[in-house]
């Protein structure tokens, strides 16, 4: 389908697009080519996805702010200031970080649906326009599985995933300067123990994207098996293969079941992991702090305080993307 007035060319979405080859691998070969058709597929979005950046980049701004004010109170109840003009502050950027992630989730509700809707309509007109041989290869069940299962997943990863990313995105480049900021030598000591989340990170994620590729392998033959046991259900019947059809669907939904388990076993690994490797970054730099303020390294208590908030912002990114992109691959 050529790419006319707002058209886009089908998604290859494991051979859908190219009948009479073999399905391709759950992870795209050209991750630039791909990310360029979801970019193509926003079409006539794009002004919305404009302001989607800009509440990105002011929520992040409302994030990074807070921990440095959240200090200059602390530093002002040490030294005996006033705090009414800082306590207003950290309201107003609590309050303005509240409503621009309100207005972020609104406008990507609606974008991202209106995306997936065009998907949806893109997938259809291109499904009618296949030779029967196509449809003869494959299982009806895998076809409906790609039409509704894969498509939800996508809107999962634009609705939810996408706001997250650019949110992440700002607040760890605008942490990271803040830290330096702050103290570079304390910001060297929390690098190393990111450096382990993230090994951390990509060895899990590595083993859970081979699981759940087979649990979607699997959902889709199960999902396969069933559509035709009941549209052919009066040739079952007829010919007394009741306890074959049975026999096939409990070990399709067995092993199913299996992987399915295996996959959220070794992905439940990874926060308590994390959190572990988080907390001892934090007590790392929370001694590292003590040490430094005892020897009069650091002479500002709110210093101390703003540090190790920022800590936790800093790796928390690198803590919940894995997780909320392992659990959008549920089918």
């Amino acid at each position: 389908m050529a790419e006319k007035g707002g058209a886009v060319p089908p998604a290859n979405l494991n051979g859908i697009s190219r009948p009479g080859r073999g399905r391709a691998v759950v992870k795209p070969k050209n991750m630039k080519g791909t990310l360029g058709r979801l970019w193509r597929l926003t079409r006539g979005q794009r002004k919305g996805l404009g302001w989607i950046l800009l509440l990105s980049a002011l929520a992040s701004g409302a994030s990074i702010l807070s921990p440095y004010v959240t200090g200059l109170a602390v530093t002002a109840v040490s030294n005996g200031d006033a705090l009414l003009r800082i306590l207003s502050c950290l309201t107003g950027l609590y309050l303005c970080d509240w409503l621009v992630r309100f207005l972020q989730a609104f406008f990507m509700a609606s974008i991202g649906q209106r995306v997936i809707c065009h998907i949806r309509r893109t997938l259809f007109d291109r499904v009618k326009t296949l030779a029967l041989s196509f449809f003869d290869r494959r299982r009806h069940g895998e076809l409906m599985s790609r039409l509704t299962n894969d498509v939800d997943n996508i809107s999962t990863t634009i609705s939810n995933s996408l706001t997250l990313l650019l949110t992440y995105g700002f607040t760890v480049a605008g942490v990271f300067a803040m830290m330096l900021y702050l103290s570079p030598l304390l910001t060297v000591v929390s690098l190393t123990g990111t450096g382990l989340v993230f090994l951390l990170t990509k060895a899990v994620t590595k083993r859970t994207r081979k699981l759940f590729a087979g649990q979607q392998k699997n959902l889709d033959a199960l999902n396969g098996q069933v559509e035709e046991s009941i549209a052919g259900l009066a040739v079952v019947k007829a010919f007394c293969r009741e306890g074959e059809m049975e026999r096939e669907f409990g070990e399709k939904n067995e092993e199913l079941c299996r992987v399915s388990i295996k996959a959220l076993i070794c992905s439940g690994y990874l926060m308590p992991l994390m959190n572990v490797i988080n907390n001892l970054l934090y007590v790392a730099v929370s001694v590292l702090c003590g040490v430094l303020f005892v020897n009069g390294r650091i002479t500002d208590i709110g210093l101390v305080t703003g540090f190790l908030l920022y800590v936790r912002q800093f790796t928390r990114p690198f803590v919940e993307i894995p997780i909320f992109t392992t659990i959008s691959r549920l089918p």
